[in-house]
């Protein structure tokens, strides 16, 4: 019934297309836009090695966002595989074939958690978003992230939040919604120029009975609806100092307050999540140009555990957990222009982390199980040469990570201070061969640390009742490199091929096993040497000004050596599908009526390294549609109604960790934009 409903689905999205009209519209398919995150400053893409791709606003609004979810933005770019586990838990996806923490998360160029800054960060404040595929290790740092699965790395590339920077005019706009769970959502947001001040500002507010999203005999056991209440703020802008030299000042402070329950009483939780952005960037001369960047993230994160088991059904508190983590990225770099075909880049960056957790019994004091501080400093160097019909980039970048470690698992460690100092590489290769034929190659070192919660655990290594991590004080760190290459084929004004081929390497590779199923346990391990490979192939088109469309596909192949694990030798690393495609169109209709419809279809994938002890999870496919419909439109007002549709087949997969996808559901509301 699932595979008829997808090709019924299909049959009315191909059945539109004789209706479309040639109403001219802004969007295009755009081949040479401007890009800052390959090199730092803005540039060509064609003048960029690496692949990246860009996400604007426009395409951001045409997608479904079904679990409010960042991360589910660049699900159909190909090269990733995300798996976003429900609308209060993060993405477990995988970048590159090797795991979600591979491809870091930014925000204006400042690394940000890639587990939970996508679920707190509102996207009315990004501008576009540009999806880095390869290694990009040297420019940007890991990010010193300790909760979650640890440290994150770009070695498989790097997701760009880029914000709004400039306010042509006023403009107030506010939306309200209802949909599926007796979810209510509502928006009020604001942009304006004083001069030279362009500000944007936004609050909004989401409440929903929502339902059980754990797969059969989860450790999830709910036996309510997990309620949850998300309330997002924010306030950024730009001020715009010499225009002349593109010198401006941008800040952003985002604050996201999440609370609610598991489907138990005495499950609930309640999260504050921090984000602050200060920058700046200009041209000196007309050959020298600097930046600066600082930031602040704040994770305060509180759970409630209970005494239910599968035998015990007592639902009574037993404890809350806590957990509390501050970083501080800083980010300073130059960039020289000798000559027109030279761009030198020179810089410096900086993270401190703080990391505790905390446990309080019912009717007992409180206890500590992690205290620690990790701090991170890297120095970097890059240079592009653009000779002829070639684009060369070579760059080092030295980097230096150290822990002080006051507790971990509840006691304090023999060896209180751990530190390494690695020196990584990387370069690539760009050729225009002809017009439309742009062949490149890039390679990239890694170098990953343990994360103080893989090391610490969250619970003690005795305990087989409470869910959460169980330590692993031996792990070592993880060296990696990464290759890619391919080529992008202009068809022509409107259309463009790309292909790409990738290959990482990772030693001592640190990953996530399910230890136990109820209650869900699980432990960091080194799983000897992973392979991480594939291909990708992709094709976007602009057929007219009323229509366009893209389709992608990637290949995953994955297996571990280790020699001395023979459960783990020959495996395959946790929750990669072997296989991801996707399709999507927009298509602008007669009577003001848009219909952006997506698939996304994912290959199968095993919860664990241990092949004895391993689950396989089946493919399936999810398809989304968003449709819109202009009902007034003046000089001064427009009115749209909107509704988006999740999960239109009713397709209810499995996922990570036993979590499940609940099925369809849809939200339907109406804005209004003010000018």
């Amino acid at each position: 019934m699932k595979k008829k409903g997808l090709l019924v689905t299909c049959f009315l999205i191909l059945s539109l297309l004789p209706a479309i009209s040639q109403q001219s519209i802004k969007d295009t398919l755009k081949l040479n836009e401007v890009v800052v995150t390959g090199s730092k400053t803005p540039q060509s893409i064609g003048n960029v090695t690496q692949k990246i791709d860009i996400i604007d606003s426009k395409e951001i609004e045409s997608l479904v966002a079904g679990n409010r979810n960042v991360a589910e933005v660049i699900m159909y770019k190909p090269g990733a595989s995300v798996s976003t586990l429900s609308r209060n838990d993060a993405n477990w996806g995988t970048y590159g074939g090797i795991g979600p923490k591979y491809s870091t998360y930014m925000l204006q160029g400042l690394p940000i958690d890639a587990f939970v800054d996508p679920m707190a960060i509102d996207l009315n404040a990004i501008d576009r978003i540009e999806v880095q595929r390869g290694p990009a290790s040297v420019l940007y740092p890991n990010y010193l992230s300790q909760d979650f699965a640890g440290n994150q790395s770009p070695l498989a590339g790097t997701v760009n939040l880029i914000l709004k920077d400039k306010i042509d005019k006023p403009l107030t706009s506010v939306s309200g919604a209802y949909g599926t769970y007796n979810t209510i959502n509502g928006n009020v947001f604001h942009e304006n120029q004083f001069g030279n001040l362009h500000l944007m500002s936004s609050f909004s507010i989401e409440k929903s009975d929502y339902t059980n999203y754990g797969s059969e005999n989860s450790w999830l056991n709910m036996i309510d609806n997990p309620q949850y209440k998300k309330t997002k703020f924010f306030v950024g802008g730009t001020y715009l100092l010499n225009q002349a030299k593109n010198q401006k000042i941008d800040f952003f402070a985002n604050q996201t307050l999440h609370s609610g329950d598991v489907g138990r009483p005495n499950r609930g939780f309640d999260h504050s999540y921090t984000l602050m952005h200060l920058g700046y960037s200009g041209d000196i001369t007309e050959k020298i140009g600097l930046g600066f960047k600082i930031g602040y993230r704040n994770y305060d994160r509180s759970g409630e555990e209970d005494n239910y088991s599968t035998a015990n059904k007592d639902i009574s508190l037993r404890e809350t957990d806590k957990v509390k983590q501050s970083i501080i990225p800083a980010d300073f770099f130059l960039t020289f222009k000798p000559a027109d075909f030279s761009k030198l880049t020179i810089g410096a960056d900086f993270q401190s982390a703080t990391y505790k957790t905390t446990a309080k019994p019912v009717n007992a004091i409180e206890s500590t199980g992690n205290d620690a501080i990790a701090n991170q400093i890297g120095f970097y160097v890059q240079e592009e040469l653009t000779i002829d019909k070639a684009v060369i980039r070579g760059g080092l970048r030295y980097v230096s990570i150290s822990n002080d470690i006051t507790k971990l698992g509840g006691v304090a460690p023999i060896d209180k201070n751990r530190s390494w100092g690695v020196l990584l590489w990387n370069a690539g290769i760009k050729y225009k061969a002809t017009d439309n034929i742009t062949p490149f190659v890039n390679i990239g070192t890694s170098f990953m640390s343990p994360g103080l919660k893989s090391i610490g655990g969250t619970i003690l290594v005795t305990d087989t009742i409470t869910n959460g991590q169980i330590p692993n004080p031996n792990l070592k760190p993880e060296k990696g490199t990464g290759i890619d290459y391919g080529f992008d084929f202009k068809i022509n004004s409107g259309t463009i091929f790309t292909t790409r081929f990738f290959y990482y390497s990772i030693t001592d590779a640190i990953v996530e096993n399910t230890v136990r199923a109820n209650p869900s346990q699980s432990k960091s391990v080194n799983a000897g040497k992973t392979i991480a490979k594939g291909y990708e192939v992709e094709l976007k088109q602009k057929i007219s000004n009323s229509l366009q469309w893209f389709a992608n596909y990637t290949h995953f192949e994955t297996e571990i050596s280790n020699k001395f694990d023979a459960d783990q030798d020959g495996s395959n690393i946790s929750f990669v599908p072997d296989n991801v495609s996707n399709f999507g169109l927009t298509a602008w209709l007669p009577w003001k009526l848009t219909v952006s419809p997506y698939i996304h279809l994912a290959g199968r994938i095993y919860d664990s390294t241990s092949k004895s002890g391993r689950r396989l999870y089946n493919s399936y496919e999810l398809v989304n549609m968003n449709i819109n419909k202009t009902i007034l439109l003046t000089s001064k007002v427009k009115l749209d109604a909107f509704a988006n549709l999740y999960n239109i087949t009713d397709n209810r997969f499995e996922m990570p960790w036993q979590f499940q996808d609940p099925g369809f559901s849809m939200m339907a509301g109406i804005n209004v934009v003010m000018f």
